[in-house]
């Protein structure tokens, strides 16, 4: 599991081969959208996303039914209530992609690589499509 807050952070699990290009520019994308949306003058490089949420890159090796790491203490994400889940490629791998809103200031982004997970947890994301 990988929580991104910084592009730093971007940059080093593309640099890592965590992530592709097409992923990587899809981050970037949406890291550049969170600071506008703040209207904020803070630098590019200097900006943390951290008091408004981050992104999560789930991997294939990932407890997904014990989420405390990102802030759901004893939970799966089959518990959770996520406002969308889609499926997008990004470098000829698909993944499920949504957003879980805590409040009005905080949000998780999450992605994890389709069809590498149990069963109840695939499941639980295709009807959350």
């Amino acid at each position: 599991m990988k929580q991104i807050c910084k592009m730093q952070q971007i940059e080093k699990v593309k640099k890592e081969g965590v992530i592709g290009e097409e992923l990587a520019k899809h981050l970037k994308e949406q890291f550049l959208h969170l600071l506008k949306s703040i209207n904020t003058s803070i630098a590019i490089y200097d900006f943390d996303m951290e008091a408004y949420g981050n992104i999560v890159l789930f991997e294939s090796n990932d407890n997904l039914f014990d989420l405390t790491e990102i802030g759901f203490k004893n939970r799966a994400i089959t518990s959770l209530f996520p406002e969308y889940v889609e499926v997008k490629t990004y470098d000829n791998k698909e993944y499920y992609e949504g957003i879980v809103i805590y409040n009005n200031e905080y949000a998780i982004t999450f992605l994890a690589p389709k069809g590498v997970y149990a069963e109840e947890i695939e499941q639980w994301f295709l009807s959350e499509i």
